[in-house]
């Protein structure tokens, strides 16, 4: 009864709930099941752990988490082809843009094997065809890394050994593999024109995806990429934010305003580069 109630609030409110407060929140998920099979978007159902911190916080905020990341996503998404979702977690943002973008191909790469099996569940339990799912790290170069798990958030699983997280036992020897082999083996031909999106959300790991698609950014193959900004965790992994600006700058990508720049980088957050006009 609580679930169909909640689903029925969240529906009529964009798939969201309104903006009640931290006391409302809390109270809320006191009073919730700690697992319950949602409608995350207008007919994708997921079933969702209560007690994981970007599960919970994804179903209450729906559209404003990380805003305004939805809003350029779904921008983006309305003139591409292919959305690739790197660091997808469960899905969330794989699942939004399937909804919101009807004509996308979705490409959704995630590690962490038990958050991975949220997303391959999704996809069959939803006939998802648009959906193609990948337990696989992206990186600079082909190799089997361990991942560290997050405990409370499994959004905080990382390559790099981040100090809450080195007492857990990793995930050994996950793949990892280059965005532009990936491309090669599925035969993704790289479009003519600016034609791809991408998210990129891997708790570091960030810059080495991006040295690993130097021929699609070459190429100018996307509209535009979403990238997390965060010092703390790209310095596990010996990388900085100035070395991801100058990477993006040196293929003709600039860092809008809505999100991280070169000016507020030691902020945490997410930077949206678009191709310079």
């Amino acid at each position: 009864m609580r679930v169909a109630v909640s689903e029925m609030i969240r529906k009529s409110s964009g798939f969201r709930f309104p903006r009640l407060g931290r006391q409302a929140y809390d109270l809320f998920f006191q009073l919730m099941p700690r697992r319950a099979t949602v409608e995350l978007f207008e007919g994708i159902k997921v079933p969702l752990n209560f007690n994981d911190d970007t599960q919970r916080t994804t179903y209450w905020q729906g559209e404003r988490f990380e805003f305004p990341t939805a809003d350029i996503l779904k921008s983006w998404g309305k003139r591409s082809t292919c959305f690739f979702d790197i660091g997808s977690n469960y899905g969330f943002f794989s699942f939004l843009m399937l909804a919101r973008c009807p004509e996308l191909e979705v490409y959704s790469f995630e590690p962490n094997p038990e958050t991975f099996a949220l997303v391959q569940s999704a996809k069959d339990s939803n006939a998802l065809e648009r959906m193609h799912p990948y337990n696989l790290g992206l990186g600079e170069e082909s190799k089997k890394l361990d991942l560290f798990k997050g405990v409370v958030d499994s959004g905080h699983s990382t390559f790099g050994k981040h100090p809450e997280l080195i007492g857990q036992a990793p995930f050994n020897s996950i793949q990892v593999v280059r965005f532009d082999d990936f491309i090669i083996e599925k035969s993704l031909g790289l479009p003519s024109s600016p034609a791809w999106c991408a998210k990129i959300d891997v708790e570091g790991f960030e810059l080495k995806v991006l040295r690993g698609m130097r021929s699609a950014l070459a190429a100018k193959a996307f509209l535009g990429l979403v990238v997390e900004i965060n010092p703390f965790t790209l310095n596990l992994c010996q990388a900085t934010a100035a070395e991801i600006f100058d990477l993006l700058e040196s293929h003709g990508y600039r860092a809008c305003p809505q999100g991280i720049t070169r000016a507020t980088m030691t902020s945490s957050g997410n930077a949206f580069f678009e191709l310079k006009p």
